[in-house]
C-alpha cells in the first residue's frame, strides 16, 4: 500500500507548494458553526490491488466471464474489438480532435488492451498520451486564448482530463518509470495547471461560481480530477491539487449564490438545476466519475454531499416514458430527445445500487441517437445490461409529483408508465441557459408532447436570442405582446419568479406559479395557478397590469392544431388535447367572429422550430376582446383519455368565477373569490361562494353527483389561502393565517400549508380519535367534531 503524506513544513512540501505556486491544502470539512479554524493537510490511502479506474483487474475479470456466458455482452464486446482494430491503425491526431482533445470514442482501445493484452493496443493509446502533452495548449474554443484575459482551458479539457486518466490507469504498468514521469509532468502542464489557474487557484484565477460555474466549473475541474486520480501514484504534485480540488468541488455543491451578481445557488434543496435537465446532467454527470474515481482508487471516502442522490433524480422527475422512447421536460436549453443517463449510470456505480437507476438507463437507451450508455466500455464492464438479470431496472417509487422550490419548478405525472400524463411549470430564475420563461408549462399525454416549449437553436443563431430564450417562445401570458424584458437571458432577474405553493394529494394536484418578479417591469402582478381535477387541468391567470392594455394567453403546440367550437384541439398522434377558454369570454360558439365581437379571440403567431430556426411554425394567443388594467383568465385544459370525458361549465356568482368539473359520478365546483385579488386593504376578502363564507382565494368542493355540496356530502375539500370557511351553522376551517388545505372527509385526512407552529381548527367529518395531517397521525382527547391543533 502507498501512503502519501502532505506537511506544512519539510522540503517535500516546499517543493509541491513551489510547483503549484504556493496553493494551499484544505480539508474537507466546513465550518458550520460561526468559529474560525486553520486548514489542515490531508492524508490520502491509495487501495490495493490492480488498475483501479473503471477497468480493474476484478472488473475485467468478471467481464469475460459474462462475455463467455451472455450472448448480448459477447455481441457488444465483438462490435468494440472490431472498432478498436479500426481505431488501432489511425494516427493519434485522426483519433482525436485537432489532437487537443481526447474523446470518449477511444474507450474501446482501453477495453481492448485490457481483455486481449495486445501491446498494440497499449502502444496506440501511449502515443495518444504523448501526442496529447505536446500540443502548446488543450484549448479547443480557439477565440477563449484572444479574451482579455485569456482563458486557458475550455470545456473540451474536461472529457480531455478524464479520458487521460482511464487511458494512463489501463497502461500504466506497461509504462517505464520515465515514461510515466513524462505522461504526468505533461498533465500537470498542459491540463492541471491551466484549470487550476482559471477556476481554482486565486493568484491567477479569472473564474469564479457566478460566472462560468454554472456548468462549465464542473465539468472542467472534475474532469481534470479524474485525471490527477489516475497519475496521483506516480506524481506527488497531484495530491495537493486534489486535496485543493476536492474541497473546492463541495463548495460548488453547496454554493449559496450572490445576490450583487445575480446568481443564485447551483442547486436548490432538493437537488433541482436552474439551467435545464441537459446542464445539470453535464455538471452532475462528470462530478460523478471523479467521485466514483477516487472511491476506486483511495480508502478515504469523498467528501459527502447530501444532495447527491436528489440531483439525479431531478433528471428522473424530468423524464416522460413513451412506448417508442424516452423523453424530457426541455425547459430552458434543454432537448426533449436525448440520453441523459450517465449520471443515473456513474451514481449507479459508485454504490448506490437503486433498481429505479437501471431503470431509467434502461428507457434512456430509446432517447437520441447514442443508443443504450451500458454499450460504453466502461459500464459494459461494470453494469448489467437490460438482458441480464437484475438489469432493466424496477419502476421509480419515487413521488409521482415534485416541487424544486429553489428554482421555481414542478412536475406532476398520473403514473411512472409509459404513456401517462405529465405537466410541467417553470416559474423561476432567469439567466443564461435558463430562458425567460416564467409561470410557462408543458404536458406530455398519451406519449406524446402537445403543449410544449419551442426548444433552442445554436447559440450562433441569431434566432436564439431574438426567439427562442424570449417570452414569445413559451406559453405564458403576455401583455402588449411583452412579459419579462430580452435583457434578463443576459444579466438575468434579480427578481426571479417563484413556485410558493404546490400540493397533491386526495385526487387534487395544485402548483401556484408567481411570475410577477422576472416580469414586474409590465406586470405588477402575475400569478398562475394551475388545479388539476378529475382530468381537467384549470389555469387561473390573476393578472394586473401598470396601465391598459391588451393581455394574451399564449400557446406553443405540437400537432394538427384546429379551434373545434369552443375549444383549441391539439391532436399528435393518438394524443389529442382540448384548450377551453371559460373567462374572461368562451370563443363564440357558432356564427362569425365578427358576430361576437365581445368573445374571446384566437390569434395565429409565427415562431420557429425546436432546433430547426429556418423552418417556421405556427403558435397561438387567447385575446380577450377589451383592453383593461386587470384581466383574470380562466382556462381549462382536457386531455383526451379513456373514460367519461370530462364535463366542464362555467361558474359565475356575485364577486366570484370559476368552473364545475363533472365526471362519471363525481361533481367538483371550483370557485375564485375575485375580491381576494389584492384590489383591497384593510379589510380581509370575504364572501359566499354559492352559500360558502370564507375570505379563501380558491375553493375547490368534491361531491357525488345528484347530492348538493355540504359538509355531510364533501368527499374533499381544497382551500387556497384562506383562513376560514364555514356553512351554515358549521365551520370547517379556522386559522387567523392563511392555509392552503386538502380535506379527505372519506379516509379523515388532512394536508396542509401555512405559517408554522400556528393554531387552526378542523372539522371532522366524523368523531374519531386520531386525525393524519401532512403524514403525521396525532392522537385527539374527547369526541368534539371540531379540533384545535398546532401544526404546520
Amino acid at each position: 500500500m502507498t501512503r502519501i503524506s502532505l506537511r506544512r513544513s519539510g522540503v517535500a512540501f516546499a517543493a509541491i507548494c513551489l510547483a503549484l505556486g504556493g496553493l494551499p491544502a484544505s480539508s474537507a470539512v466546513p465550518q458550520t458553526d460561526g468559529m474560525v479554524s486553520q486548514v489542515p493537510p490531508r492524508v490520502f490511502k491509495v487501495r490495493p490491488g490492480g488498475v483501479h479506474l473503471s477497468f480493474s483487474d476484478e472488473a475485467v475479470a468478471g467481464f469475460k466471464k459474462r462475455v463467455a456466458s451472455q450472448p448480448e455482452v459477447a455481441e457488444q464486446w465483438r462490435k468494440i474489438e472490431a472498432e478498436a482494430a479500426r481505431l488501432v491503425v489511425l494516427s493519434p491526431k485522426d483519433i482525436t480532435r485537432d489532437s487537443r482533445r481526447i474523446p470518449e470514442s477511444v474507450e474501446p482501445l482501453i477495453l481492448a488492451w485490457r481483455v486481449t493484452g495486445e501491446a498494440r493496443y497499449a502502444d496506440k493509446l501511449h502515443d495518444i498520451l504523448r501526442n496529447l502533452i505536446s500540443q502548446p495548449n488543450l484549448v479547443t474554443d480557439a477565440p477563449l486564448l484572444k479574451r482579455d484575459p485569456v482563458w486557458n482551458s475550455d470545456l473540451g479539457m474536461g472529457t480531455t482530463g478524464e479520458m487521460f486518466g482511464l487511458i494512463y490507469d489501463s497502461i500504466r504498468e506497461k509504462l517505464t518509470p520515465a515514461e510515466r514521469k513524462a505522461l504526468t509532468a505533461g498533465f500537470l502542464s498542459k491540463l492541471a495547471k491551466p484549470v487550476f489557474n482559471d477556476w481554482i487557484d486565486g493568484r491567477e484565477r479569472i473564474h469564479t461560481l457566478d460566472t462560468m460555474g454554472h456548468n462549465w466549473w464542473a465539468h472542467i475541474v472534475f474532469g481534470t480530477g479524474v485525471g490527477l486520480i489516475a497519475i496521483s501514484r506516480d506524481e506527488p504534485e497531484a495530491m495537493a491539487y486534489l486535496d485543493r480540488l476536492e474541497t473546492a468541488g463541495t463548495e460548488w455543491w453547496t454554493y449559496e449564490g450572490s445576490q450583487i451578481e445575480g446568481k443564485i445557488p447551483t442547486f436548490d434543496a432538493d437537488g433541482g438545476n436552474l439551467e435545464s435537465v441537459n446542464y445539470a446532467e453535464l455538471a452532475v454527470g462528470t462530478y460523478l466519475a471523479f467521485r466514483l474515481a477516487w472511491l476506486e482508487m483511495f480508502t478515504q471516502k469523498p467528501a459527502d454531499v447530501p444532495i447527491l442522490e436528489k440531483s439525479v433524480d431531478f433528471l428522473i422527475q424530468n423524464a416522460y416514458p413513451t412506448s417508442p422512447s424516452l423523453l424530457h421536460v426541455n425547459f430552458g436549453d434543454s432537448n426533449i430527445n436525448k440520453n441523459y443517463s450517465r449520471s443515473a449510470a456513474n451514481l449507479w456505480l459508485t454504490g448506490v445500487k437503486r433498481p429505479d437507476l437501471l431503470w431509467y438507463t434502461t428507457l434512456s437507451a430509446t432517447a437520441g441517437t447514442g443508443g443504450d450508455v451500458r454499450y460504453q466500455p466502461r459500464y459494459l464492464v461494470n453494469m448489467p445490461l437490460k438482458s441480464e438479470p437484475g438489469g432493466a431496472g424496477q419502476v421509480p417509487q419515487l413521488p409521482l409529483s415534485a416541487w424544486y422550490r429553489g428554482i421555481g419548478w414542478a412536475t406532476l405525472r398520473t403514473s411512472w408508465a409509459e404513456n401517462a400524463t405529465l405537466l410541467a411549470v417553470r416559474s423561476g430564475f432567469t439567466w443564461n441557459h435558463s430562458h425567460a420563461d416564467a409561470g410557462s408549462f408543458l404536458l406530455f399525454h398519451n406519449g406524446k408532447p402537445l403543449l410544449i416549449d419551442s426548444g433552442n437553436a445554436s447559440y450562433a443563431r441569431k434566432e436564439y436570442d431574438e426567439y427562442y430564450r424570449q417570452s414569445a417562445a413559451h406559453n405564458v401570458v403576455t401583455f402588449n405582446g411583452k412579459a419579462e424584458p430580452k435583457e434578463d437571458t443576459y444579466i438575468g432577474s434579480h427578481t426571479p419568479g417563484r413556485i410558493p405553493n404546490m400540493m397533491d394529494a386526495a385526487g387534487y394536484r395544485y402548483v401556484f406559479a408567481d411570475a410577477t418578479g422576472p416580469t414586474a417591469d409590465t406586470f405588477a402582478r402575475n400569478f398562475r395557478h394551475f388545479l388539476w381535477v378529475d382530468g381537467v387541468i384549470l389555469v387561473y391567470d390573476d393578472l394586473k397590469a401598470r396601465e391598459p392594455g391588451q393581455f394574451a394567453f399564449q400557446l406553443h403546440t405540437q400537432g394538427d392544431t384546429k379551434r373545434q367550437g369552443q375549444n383549441l384541439v391539439v391532436k399528435n398522434g393518438e394524443a389529442s388535447v382540448s384548450v377551453r377558454p371559460l373567462f374572461p369570454m368562451p370563443f363564440p360558439d357558432a356564427g362569425l367572429p365578427t358576430d361576437y365581437p365581445e368573445n374571446m379571440r384566437l390569434e395565429e403567431l409565427k415562431g420557429y422550430k425546436d432546433r430547426a430556426p429556418d423552418e417556421r411554425t405556427t403558435y397561438y394567443a387567447f385575446v380577450p376582446a377589451e383592453r383593461a388594467e386587470r384581466q383574470k383568465f380562466l382556462t381549462a385544459i382536457i386531455p383526451e383519455d379513456k373514460g367519461p370525458a370530462p364535463q366542464v361549465e362555467r361558474l359565475t356568482g356575485p364577486d366570484m368565477i370559476g368552473a364545475r368539473i363533472t365526471r362519471g359520478s363525481r361533481v367538483t365546483d371550483v370557485y375564485i373569490n375575485l375580491k381576494a385579488d389584492g384590489s383591497i386593504r384593510h379589510r380581509n376578502a370575504t364572501t359566499a361562494l354559492m352559500g360558502w363564507e370564507t375570505d379563501a382565494y380558491m375553493l375547490a368542493l368534491t361531491y357525488k353527483a345528484g347530492t348538493k355540496p355540504s359538509p355531510t356530502t364533501l368527499e374533499t375539500l381544497f382551500v387556497v389561502d384562506g383562513s376560514y370557511l364555514r356553512f351554515d351553522d358549521t365551520l370547517l376551517l379556522d386559522s387567523l393565517s392563511k392555509r392552503f388545505l386538502i380535506a379527505d372527509y372519506g379516509q379523515g385526512r388532512f394536508w396542509m400549508q401555512g405559517q408554522a407552529n400556528a393554531e387552526l381548527g378542523l372539522w371532522l367529518p366524523f368523531s374519531q380519535r386520531r386525525v393524519d395531517v401532512n403524514g403525521k397521525s396525532i392522537t385527539l382527547s374527547g369526541s368534539d367534531r371540531f379540533v384545535r391543533l398546532r401544526c404546520c
